[in-house]
């Protein structure tokens, strides 16, 4: 049984570091810029100049309150590509719980500044954000 649960510490470690190389994939590619991801959407809501600063500021100080979280999780990936290199499986488990929390504390932060930039939407914008959301995810819920 303990071989099992080493392999399947492996295998979730392994997983973890796929997801999280696609995620800082994503995250990097714009320099840590998640304007860029929101950019055509906002753009598609034909945001006034008001709502554009408002929303470029919102997602700046979402930014600098990110930046230590991701270079937290930078190197806890590091780490973490140590431990499953060991065979750490206590430290694999750890370590995976704390990218997990990092990852979480990111998705906040995100989040926190949509809704903040959903409040400056007039009732029509939210509208059409919705409708462009949910073709986003091709009709289905989530």
């Amino acid at each position: 049984m303990k071989t099992f649960s080493n392999k399947f510490a492996a295998w979730t470690a392994i997983a973890a570091l796929g997801a999280t190389s696609l995620f800082a994939a994503q995250t990097s590619a714009a320099g840590g810029n998640r304007h860029g991801r929101h950019g055509g959407i906002l753009k598609a809501l034909s945001l006034t100049d008001a709502q554009q600063a408002q929303a470029k500021s919102i997602f700046q100080t979402a930014r600098q309150s990110a930046q230590p979280i991701r270079e937290q999780l930078q190197q806890t990936r590091q780490s973490l590509r140590a431990a499953v290199q060991a065979n750490n499986t206590a430290e694999i488990q750890q370590l995976a719980a704390t990218q997990g929390s990092e990852m979480g504390q990111l998705t906040a932060i995100r989040g926190a500044a949509m809704a903040k930039v959903y409040q400056i939407l007039t009732p029509d914008q939210q509208q059409k954000l919705a409708a462009l959301q949910q073709a986003g995810r091709g009709g289905r819920q989530n």
